[in-house]
């Protein structure tokens, strides 16, 4: 519901009557917020001059009271601040700047850019300095813009003053103010093709200045168009010249979090050309006040830019010793690409790094670099408690894997073949799985070599499954295989097959299976014994007799059938 004074001051802000000025005047000191406000919004919908002055120079801007007045102004007041701008005096002038910048007239910038371009009109600094600090305010406000139809007309306010201010930059050489090439850097997104005609143009009169504020701001709007010149194709030698010389912590903070990984090959271009990395040159001071993402991105430009590759092992070894986990793991990995004396002993120093990770990222260089007992090391290492090294380790050995292995297998001496065999088995991951699918072959000569890859790697109780079956193949020599292999399986299951094969047609493998059992018996005769020494060196903790698998089965020896 409208408050009943509405109409009242809605007339005295347009009525020709002269006196309703100083009864809005009165209004202004009323107790009642609600009547203040409106008489100054009727007072700045009034023509004459002197309501204007009042509010001018009478109200307290920042006073909350009056703030949401005074962000849209009526017509005929912004003409009146026009209007002051352009013909009245340097006092005036400068009260009305502050009023712009107090009050967030945005709108103004393109007239405060149009009159620094007329040297008579004073004072120049107070226009110049207006302009920049509304697109300071106006920057500001478009960073922390999200949504809404708020934000929404600050980004087309700020695309309104950005057009203004290219076409300002343009036109340098009429005003030669700094002040429109800071607003206008504060304002950019980034890279500005503007910029770009700009610097290659040597004779544009805004060429130095803005050369100057791409070495010199720290500003983040300045900082990302430097960093954006990296990610053009066209991007000129005296920007990257500029990159490669500022050592300031702002521009490397942005530089690091402006290059994004993998690197563009764009990126990579523009790198490689960098001969020299000035902020390299207190790299000891600047990397403690660096986070881990920041560190790791260090590392990466370091590695892909022009700079001699012993700068870049240097920076490299640094961030290994000490830089963060993150940034270490980076750095391990980028160690790679290094060799010689100085990185094989900073790859030796990284394997006692405290993170896994690091450990895991150097283990596969160890063998390339020919260090001496990088094999037993690595080998060791597949017992890692870190899942991450014994992958690594793996990693490192891969061509000893169970299907190469099979290759060579008949090629191998004994002594080597088991061996590399047993080195395999603790490799590969797929070694009992890829040896099931072998024993399944339809192919006697593959069932006949992985029965013999089986009791070589000491494999048989963890495929016994799949050799249980072949005690009833149709080849004798793959049966007598079978039953010789099962000697090393200690089941239930394997114990009643080998019984069972003492029935077989074949007298051979009859007596391997008879053989097999015999060598279960003396292996389940030396366990007890060892039980039995030890219940009497410890015999408060004693042990019950373990069964063996013929008792399991129901049957003993002295009762199981005999061939």
């Amino acid at each position: 519901m409208h408050p009943p004074w509405e109409k009242t001051f809605d007339w005295l802000g347009t009525t020709g009557n002269r006196a309703a000025v100083e009864l809005l005047f009165r209004a202004l000191r009323s107790g009642t917020p609600q009547i203040r406000r409106a008489a100054l919004l009727a007072l700045m919908r009034r023509p004459e001059k002197n309501a204007h002055l009042v509010v001018l120079r009478d109200i307290d801007r920042t006073d909350d009271c009056w703030q949401d007045c005074l962000r849209i102004l009526p017509g005929t007041f912004q003409e009146f601040l026009r209007d002051q701008l352009v013909h009245g005096d340097p006092h005036q002038r400068q009260e009305v700047c502050r009023f712009l910048v107090d009050t967030d007239q945005f709108d103004f910038v393109p007239l405060l850019a149009h009159l620094l371009e007329n040297r008579k009109i004073q004072p120049r600094d107070a226009l110049a300095g207006t302009l920049q600090a509304l697109c300071r305010k106006l920057g500001t406000l478009v960073e922390v813009a999200s949504a809404g139809n708020e934000a929404t007309q600050i980004m087309r306010t700020a695309e309104q003053v950005r057009r203004a201010l290219n076409i300002a930059a343009d036109r340098y050489a009429k005003h030669e103010a700094p002040e429109i090439l800071e607003s206008l850097l504060l304002l950019s997104a980034g890279y500005s093709r503007l910029f770009l005609e700009i610097i290659r143009q040597p004779g544009h009169a805004a060429r130095s200045v803005l050369l100057h504020l791409l070495s010199t701001d720290t500003s983040s709007a300045t900082l990302k168009v430097l960093c954006d010149f990296l990610n053009q194709a066209d991007a000129p030698q005296e920007v990257l010249w500029i990159i490669s010389q500022r050592s300031d912590l702002p521009f490397l903070r942005h530089l690091l979090h402006s290059v994004k990984t993998p690197l563009s090959a764009t990126v990579r271009r523009h790198l490689k050309s960098l001969r020299s990395l000035k902020w390299l040159d207190n790299l000891e001071g600047l990397l403690p006040s660096l986070d881990e993402t920041e560190q790791s991105a260090l590392v990466e430009i370091v590695v892909h830019s022009g700079v001699p590759r012993q700068e870049a092992l240097r920076v490299v070894g640094k961030v290994l010793t000490k830089g963060l986990p993150g940034a270490r793991r980076t750095a391990a990995e980028a160690l790679a690409d290094f060799h010689g004396a100085e990185a094989n002993e900073l790859a030796l120093r990284a394997m006692s790094d405290p993170d896994p990770l690091v450990q895991a990222a150097i283990l596969p260089q160890l063998r390339q670099r020919g260090v001496v007992g990088a094999l037993p090391h690595i080998i060791r290492l597949l017992e890692s408690p870190h899942p991450a090294v014994r992958k690594a380790a793996r990693k490192s050995l891969r061509e000893f894997s169970f299907s190469r292995f099979l290759q060579v297998w008949d090629l191998l001496p004994a002594d080597i073949r088991q061996n590399t065999g047993m080195l395999v088995k603790r490799v590969d991951g797929r070694t009992s799985l890829l040896l099931r699918a072998e024993l399944l072959s339809p192919f006697r000569l593959r069932r006949l070599r992985a029965l013999s890859v089986a009791q070589e790697l000491h494999l048989v109780p963890r495929v016994e499954s799949a050799i249980i079956p072949l005690l009833k193949d149709e080849d004798h020599a793959v049966r007598a295989e079978a039953a010789a292999a099962l000697a090393q399986s200690d089941s239930v299951w394997s114990y009643q097959a080998l019984v069972d094969a003492l029935e077989d047609p074949n007298a051979v493998v009859r007596a391997i299976a008879q053989r097999s059992l015999e060598q279960r018996r003396q292996r389940q005769k030396l366990t007890e014994r060892a039980a039995q020494n030890t219940e009497k060196s410890s015999p408060s903790q004693a042990t019950p007799p373990v069964p063996s698998s013929a008792d399991a089965a129901g049957l003993t020896p002295e009762n199981a059938p005999s061939p």
